[in-house]
């Protein structure tokens, strides 16, 4: 059976208190309706007294105060009165009476005593139905009275039982409701409620609200756990590409020793939590490790009985062993193993393995190549410096050794005057197999740091001051066009030499040294005297180290020519495209 909702309970009251009140006000408007004519039948019965005396005092008015009697006693108020007190008979009988006393008091052989005596017991009956009217007027307002006091009671009990019940249905759930409603707003999900039995509107609202609560509340609760685990995912992936930034920085900025090793392997245990990390490091044509790590200590030679090519060619996962190969560009480096089962491991943890792994790989390519590029520098600059002595001691030896055969044959044929050319001969091939030996010496210690060719020609300058009294001046103009170090170290050469040439065979007071570029990106350099200029003989063009000045502007595919100036003096020109402008040009405009 389907339970009345709450809001019809309360109209429901609300209409049973209206009622009442209103079947109140009905009833005692009847009643004292009721009681309006008692004093006009209390007042009309007074009067008939006073004309029954009149009866006996004026005769003549006899007629007509019988008529008033009779018209008194035919009143319908009057009868109706009477009725309600139920007394009807005795009026009625009382009306005949009072018809038969004014007859006879007209009757003139009556005497006046027994007159008298009628109008006396006449009077006596109406003062009885007067206490009759009176007592039923009286019995009809203690009647009102009482039903004004019981409907009264009534109301207040009927009232405070509404009041009662719609407190305890109503208010006190509907309280329980805002309460909720507050600690909700405050972030509070416990929701202590206690829902009122039955179906009405509040019930079924008590019980939603609840639900309502706990769905929220663990809602909020799984929410929070989320939460929680994506801020651990977060801090794992903050931890690890932190990681992996110093582990890339530290492999790219220098070479990864035995120790670096252990500690890159102490911090990738720490981020994954895993202890069992072993790292294996094998040469290319080797299957045993030359290098065996596992976290902060070295292993022992457990892998040493077997092919660690097993683990490197291995493409599925052991039950208790999960591989991560370091290999690149097809070289295989070695093996990062985890000694663990492969469930165990989370995703964001494999694909870290295979990151490190990854980097170790382009850390020991890149060692590789490093190597290959000192190797292949170490060889260049042996053949630089073959060349450089082949073209410099190894000619002037040899020139020397021509001398000596001359001097020899001069000794044998006792020619003193040969035997004095030759040793004039001697004396300057050595002097300037002593001067190429300097140069050669100055060459290879020569170095463009870090400050860049600039520098390098400013301190050249001024070692040039420091050595002779002619005034060098300079003038530097490529701060837009980068050079390679193999170009710089060339222009500082042939810039040394044509500049030391003019300080011991010029004659002159002033070198202008100029490096500067034209329209074209083309580096071109002027380095002019003002002394006695170059002699035209070709054997002693050698003087002035044309043969070196020559090798180098080929090293730079350029250009170079040496000549006397119109004005005096001797002019070295050169120019060359650099490696950087000819690597921007594109091969249709080249």
């Amino acid at each position: 059976m389907k339970q009345t909702s709450v809001i019809t309970r309360i109209n429901l009251a609300m209409s049973a208190i209206i009622l009442m009140a209103i079947s109140t006000i009905l009833v005692s408007y009847w009643l004292s309706d009721q009681t309006d004519n008692d004093a006009y039948a209390i007042n009309s019965a007074g009067s008939l007294r006073m004309h029954s005396y009149r009866l006996l005092t004026d005769p003549e008015a006899a007629s007509d105060n019988k008529e008033i009697i009779r018209s008194i006693f035919n009143n319908p108020i009057m009868k109706n009165v009477v009725r309600n007190a139920k007394s009807t008979e005795f009026f009625n009988e009382l009306g005949e009476r009072g018809i038969l006393l004014a007859d006879k008091v007209s009757d003139s052989e009556t005497e006046t005593e027994e007159k008298l005596n009628l109008v006396n017991a006449f009077v006596d009956d109406l003062n009885h139905l007067v206490l009759i009217i009176q007592h039923n007027a009286e019995g009809k307002i203690r009647t009102l009275r009482t039903f004004q006091i019981i409907a009264f009671f009534i109301t207040v009990i009927l009232s405070a039982i509404v009041i009662y019940w719609i407190h305890l249905r109503f208010t006190v759930p509907l309280s329980e409701l805002t309460n909720t409603a507050r600690q909700i707003s405050r972030g509070d999900f416990s929701c202590n409620i206690s829902p009122p039995e039955g179906t009405d509107e509040l019930s079924v609202l008590s019980r939603s609200f609840e639900h309502m609560c706990k769905a929220i509340s663990y809602m909020y609760e799984s929410l929070e756990k989320q939460v929680e685990e994506k801020t651990a995912e977060l801090q794992n992936s903050n931890k690890t590409l932190s990681f992996l930034y110093n582990l890339a920085r530290r492999t790219s900025t220098h070479e990864i020793r035995k120790e670096d090793f252990n500690n890159i392997l102490k911090e990738l245990s720490v981020v994954t939590g895993i202890d069992n990390i072993e790292l294996c490091l094998l040469t290319e044509s080797g299957d045993i490790p030359y290098l065996q790590i596992n976290g902060s200590k070295e292993l022992d030679d457990d892998c040493r009985s077997r092919n660690c090519r097993d683990c490197l060619t291995q493409t599925t996962d052991n039950t208790s062993q999960i591989n991560f190969p370091i290999s690149r560009e097809n070289r295989d480096y070695g093996v990062l193993t985890l000694n663990s089962h492969p469930e165990s491991l989370l995703r964001w943890q494999r694909d870290l393995f295979t990151s490190v792994a990854n980097l170790f790989a382009i850390a020991m390519s890149l060692q590789g190549e490093e190597e290959n590029i000192r190797r292949i520098t170490l060889m260049k600059e042996r053949n630089v410096i073959a060349r450089e002595l082949h073209d410099s001691l190894a000619q002037a030896l040899s020139y020397l050794k021509i001398q000596v055969t001359r001097l020899n044959r001069a000794i044998g044929n006792s020619d003193f005057e040969m035997m004095m050319d030759v040793s004039t001969e001697l004396k300057q091939g050595l002097d300037s197999a002593y001067r190429q030996l300097r140069e050669l010496l100055t060459t290879f210690r020569l170095k463009v740091d870090g400050k860049g060719l600039l520098d390098a020609l400013q301190k050249t300058v001024d070692q040039f001051h420091e050595q002779s009294k002619m005034e060098i001046s300079l003038n530097y103009d490529i701060f837009n066009i980068p050079l390679s170090p193999q170009e710089e170290i060339h222009l500082l050469q042939i810039i040394r030499e044509a500049s030391q040439n003019a300080i011991h065979h010029s004659h002159g007071k002033n070198i202008h040294i100029s490096l500067c570029s034209n329209d074209q990106q083309e580096v071109t350099l002027e380095i002019e005297d003002d002394g006695i200029g170059i002699n035209t003989d070709p054997e002693k063009r050698n003087h002035y180290g044309m043969a070196i000045i020559q090798e180098r502007a080929y090293q730079l595919s350029g250009n170079a020519e040496i000549k006397r100036r119109n004005e005096g003096g001797t002019g070295v020109y050169f120019s060359f495209t650099p490696e950087s402008v000819r690597k921007s040009v594109p091969e249709s405009e080249t």
